[in-house]
């Protein structure tokens, strides 16, 4: 008679496999990743990241090589923990039984859910850091570009702001590529068609907003931002990527943790204008 006895690894290979791939495309889908950069996966013994900003990037200067202050210094502070973001899920024992017996392969339904729910948290840490444990995110983070008072009701009003929201990071030394996240409301009335045009009003902004026009449902009450895009600017730093662990059987259940752990360096805060 068969023993109902859970191992330490209760998977096959072929199983983890399927469930890592789940778990890494979904989690890794937030809009951020598309005009945020990263650098390779660090490991998990990267725990902490240094914290720095660069002062002096001003216009290039003719003449004999000197030190005239216009020298691109990396200004240190201090050393933050690069926070783990993590959704628990449970898959039943019968279930994994199951999948084997009709060789469907493993339920994949509640990975995948707790990956959005990871993709959904980095989104929010990003865009709104943590206050409680002193992290910054794009939305908040001090020294940005700060736009009041823009309207957005009538065709023409997002192209007119976001005029003023390039103007403003050209202003600061910021030529783009320029990326803009706004809610989702904003987003679709930029599909209309522009009095005595032809074309939609997202075209023109497109020339302007040249690394994309991004919605999203955290953006409220038609607040976004655009920011200079680059790693010269800001960059996404990631420990561990998203990645799934089975935490050890409990009542005959097999819990697991979808999980990551990153951390938004700004480098430079004016780089970002929120509205």
């Amino acid at each position: 008679m068969k023993g109902f006895l859970h191992s330490a690894d209760p998977l096959a290979a072929e199983e983890w496999e399927a469930i890592n791939t789940a778990v890494r495309r979904i989690g890794n889908s937030s809009i951020s990743r598309r005009f945020i950069e990263s650098g390779e996966e660090l490991g998990a013994g990267a725990q902490t990241a240094p914290t720095k900003s660069l002062i002096g990037i001003t216009e290039g200067r003719k003449g004999l090589m000197r030190d005239d202050g216009s020298t691109v210094i990396a200004m240190m502070t201090k050393a933050r923990i690069i926070p783990i973001l993590y959704k628990d899920f449970i898959i039943h024992w019968r279930d994994i039984e199951q999948s084997r017996l009709t060789h469907q392969g493993v339920p994949l339904a509640k990975a995948k859910a707790a990956a959005a729910g990871c993709a959904r948290a980095e989104e929010r840490f990003v865009l709104f850091g943590d206050k409680a444990r002193g992290y910054e995110g794009l939305m908040n983070a001090e020294g940005r570009g700060i736009l009041t008072s823009l309207r957005w009701n009538r065709p023409g009003d997002a192209f007119e702001n976001f005029r003023k929201a390039t103007g403003l990071l050209m202003s600061k030394g910021h030529g783009g590529p320029y990326a803009a996240l706004v809610p989702p409301k904003v987003y679709a009335d930029m599909h209309r068609i522009i009095d005595d045009s032809s074309l939609p009003e997202i075209v023109y902004v497109k020339e302007l907003i040249t690394g994309g026009v991004f919605a999203s449902p955290m953006m409220k009450n038609e607040s976004g931002m655009v920011v200079s895009t680059g790693r010269q600017n800001m960059e996404l730093i990631v420990a561990i990527d998203t990645s799934a662990a089975f935490l050890g059987s409990k009542h005959m259940n097999l819990p697991f943790r979808v999980f990551k752990a990153v951390y938004l360096r700004i480098l430079r805060s004016d780089a970002i204008c929120t509205f």
